[in-house]
């Protein structure tokens, strides 16, 4: 009878898969700790079949003096006709000394099985009496979820927006100045002039009866080419201040003396209230477009007479930023700041999930709306700054013609340049003017100057002719 049941236990035990097909291994690292920090703990299960159940049966009741911070979940690996179960903890102990993990229950189906009993070495930290007991270090969070960072970042760009809307909105609405240009170039007083001229032909307005409306509009027009043209606020002065200015520019006799009729017959229709013949009036309108083609820019090839001698005595003349111009590069400063300040906020904060950059960590964590805040407060602050700074630079510089040289005036100085000492003048790719003088002094001029076209033609021209100070004479 007994060795009938010795021969029965020795059958089960070789045939039965659930008694000698499972492996377990407890792995726990690392095996020295300092008191509270985590250690990994991995229970593997390996069998040769596929269990309907296998549960590791691990609690607070059953790991003794550790305590569990964080269930991993379980790996599943499929090597050699086995099936490799990876069961991942994470556990701490807060005994100093030597402490021992217990045995862990696993059940397979309906058996029941243990782990091995593994040693951890906990330590306290090397505490020096006789210094001070420090604070107790902050807790460190993860800055923010993808949610949080969207919202807030999402903010500064509103924020950013507004202030190139408001820009906008005082430009439009409040200076009641445009933003940008319609046109990319500026027609010269000349064309401006000689159009409008046109007009009034067209309009027979003396035929019709209007000869006072007719003679206005000849002097006007004139009367604004001459400002536009010859720097003379000839629409503030009377015929006698416009004729003696005029004087000044050394034009032709013929020229000279086209301009003081028309303005004559102009005056006497206007105000006089003469109704000058038919002849006469044509004739007014005739001498105002020979004095227009007379003293027009150089580069027009339909040009009458050469104005060469006009262009000598050229007349006093400022040119300053255009408007527009100087809106366009402030607004061009707002987006590239205010671009950059989101673009460094977004680093600045990508670095921070991946460098332990510990006080931006703090502050992403118990402060995002002050964090948010004052970076781009500040970005924007100082974008508004350098915009204003370029704004007045461009503002305050101005150029002004003389008949001997060319005054420049800028934010910091205001210099003589005697057309005499000009070396060479060249253009840049970008279409900006470079006056160089034989002391090996520059000074760029800005495409972006009023009437560009026209100052280059007066550098151009001044260099050519190497006009001398009539001091030196």
């Amino acid at each position: 009878m007994k060795k009938i049941t010795f021969l029965i236990l020795w059958f089960v035990i070789i045939f039965n898969p659930s008694v000698y097909s499972q492996d377990f291994e407890t792995v726990m690292n690392p095996k020295n700790i300092m008191i509270g920090d985590p250690i990994s703990l991995e229970i593997k299960v390996s069998v040769n079949a596929n269990p309907s159940q296998i549960v590791p049966i691990i609690n607070e009741n059953s790991i003794g003096t550790f305590r569990i911070i964080e269930k991993l979940g379980v790996d599943t690996l499929f090597s050699g006709g086995r099936t490799v179960y990876n069961f991942k903890f994470q556990i701490t102990n807060f005994e100093d000394s030597l402490q021992f993990f217990p045995p862990q229950k696993i059940v397979i189906n309906s058996d029941t099985f243990f782990t091995t009993k593994q040693d951890i070495m906990v330590s306290m930290p090397n505490i020096d009496s006789l210094k001070d007991v420090l604070p107790i270090k902050p807790i460190v969070q993860i800055p923010l979820s993808k949610e949080e960072l969207a919202n807030y970042l999402f903010m500064s760009v509103f924020l950013m927006l507004l202030v190139l809307l408001i820009f906008w909105g005082y430009i439009k609405y409040i200076k009641k100045e445009a933003l940008f240009d319609k046109n990319d170039r500026v027609e010269p007083p000349h064309v401006v002039a000689l159009t409008q001229l046109k007009k009034i032909e067209n309009d027979t307005l003396w035929q019709r009866g209007y000869v006072k409306e007719y003679y206005d509009s000849i002097s006007d027009t004139i009367r604004l080419y001459i400002e536009k043209r010859f720097g003379i606020k000839a629409l503030e002065l009377t015929t006698p201040q416009i004729i003696q200015n005029v004087q000044h520019l050394g034009l032709e006799d013929t020229i000279f003396q086209s301009l003081k009729n028309m303005l004559d017959l102009s005056d006497l229709a206007k105000f006089a209230k003469e109704n000058p013949s038919s002849e006469n009036n044509k004739k007014c309108l005739e001498e105002a477009y020979r004095f227009v083609q007379s003293t027009q820019s150089i580069q027009d090839s339909n040009k009458e007479i050469n104005a060469n001698k006009a262009k000598k005595f050229y007349g006093q003349n400022i040119y300053y930023y255009r408007r527009q111009a100087v809106h366009q590069n402030v607004f061009k400063i707002l987006i590239y700041g205010l671009s950059s300040t989101w673009f460094l906020l977004a680093l600045i904060v990508l670095l921070s999930y991946t460098v332990p950059i510990y006080q931006i960590l703090v502050y992403l964590a118990d402060y995002p709306v002050l964090f948010f805040g004052i970076l781009t407060f500040l970005g924007m602050l100082i974008t508004i700054i350098i915009a204003l700074l370029k704004r007045n630079s461009m503002l305050s510089f101005s150029v002004l013609f003389d008949h001997d040289a060319i005054f420049t005036r800028s934010f910091q100085q205001r210099k003589k340049w005697m057309f005499n000492e000009m070396e060479s003048i060249e253009k840049t790719k970008n279409g900006d003017l470079i006056l160089k003088n034989k002391y090996n002094e520059r000074i760029i001029f800005s495409k972006y100057l009023e009437y560009f076209d026209e100052i280059e033609e007066r550098l151009n021209w001044h260099k050519s002719h190497q006009i001398v100070n009539p001091q030196n004479d």
